[in-house]
């Protein structure tokens, strides 16, 4: 192997302009090695899979051998099932293999399913008694409040959800709620309203239009936008809880009109056009 020194005085007598020769070297390797502009470095692109690989937080506090379970569990596999091919996530495929071990007669995967089932059940049924609990008791609490602020001429309370949206049904045991649950249901709540308040204002004006207009065609200007508001109102009256519904004044009849109950299946379908083609706009908007 030639001597440092000597390769870099035989490469300046080989160059008569005194250029600096290009020194190969760590992190200079030779011209005809090196990435060209525009080229990739890895032209064969990033492994299949390695995308989905599990990003782990190991950091302090972290218990990483129950996050690598839990993706383990929900990784996709993918088995054959009556000449198909099926994917489901890997703790689905355990049951399953279960499932058809205990109808084949295993014993011992007959005791653990039934096992499995009989605990799920009942943590089921022990889950469902507490929030049924805890609910009736927040129902009656907030009613027994709510009356006496009214009783004595105060502010009353809006709490959320309101003791009024809460369905509680002792017989099945469950509990519904029908209204906001947060502020920011509640901000939107308030907003339709306010648009159907507005759209119930835009109806009357335009029924009274409509009734004291001689000209045929203001006639039917008005009514245009008559129908357009009642639409509006209708859209988001249907949409909400049967406690926060209101009664249309002026409703149209005639051909065209929209009809309480049945807006919500048209106005669905209209918004899963592209926002600029939507024949209603957003319900909530200006």
């Amino acid at each position: 192997m030639s001597h440092p020194e000597r390769k870099n005085e035989e490469d300046a007598e080989q160059n008569p302009n005194n250029v600096v020769p290009y020194r190969v070297g760590y992190g200079k390797p030779p011209v005809e090695h090196r990435f060209q502009k525009g080229q990739s470095g890895n032209p064969r692109g990033r492994k299949k899979g390695s995308s989905n690989k599990p990003k782990i937080d190991m950091g302090h506090g972290m218990r990483a051998a129950e996050e690598y379970l839990r993706h383990e569990a929900f990784r996709p596999v993918t088995l054959r099932e009556d000449g198909q091919l099926i994917e489901l996530p890997a703790i689905q495929a355990v049951f399953r293999a279960m499932g058809v071990a205990a109808m084949k007669g295993n014993r011992f995967a007959q005791k653990t399913m039934a096992e499995l089932v009989t605990g799920l059940e009942q943590r089921d049924a022990e889950a469902r008694f507490e929030l049924f609990g805890s609910a009736l008791e927040y129902k009656q609490r907030w009613t027994e409040e709510i009356e006496r602020c009214e009783k004595q001429n105060l502010p009353a309370p809006e709490p959320l959800p309101h003791p009024d949206d809460i369905i509680v049904n002792p017989h099945a045991g469950d509990v519904r709620i029908l209204g906001p649950q947060t502020k920011e249901q509640k901000a939107h709540y308030d907003k339709a309203a306010a648009r159907r308040f507005a759209a119930q204002d835009e109806v009357n004006y335009f029924a009274e239009k409509y009734r004291r207009a001689r000209s045929e065609k203001r006639r039917e200007m008005y009514l245009e936008e008559w129908h357009w508001e009642q639409r509006m109102f209708d859209i988001i009256n249907d949409a909400m809880p049967e406690r926060y519904k209101m009664k249309l004044e002026n409703r149209s009849y005639r051909a065209g009109a929209s009809r309480a109950g049945d807006t919500m299946k048209e106005f669905a379908e209209d918004r899963k056009r592209a926002p600029e083609s939507r024949r209603w706009g957003d319900y909530v908007g200006e």
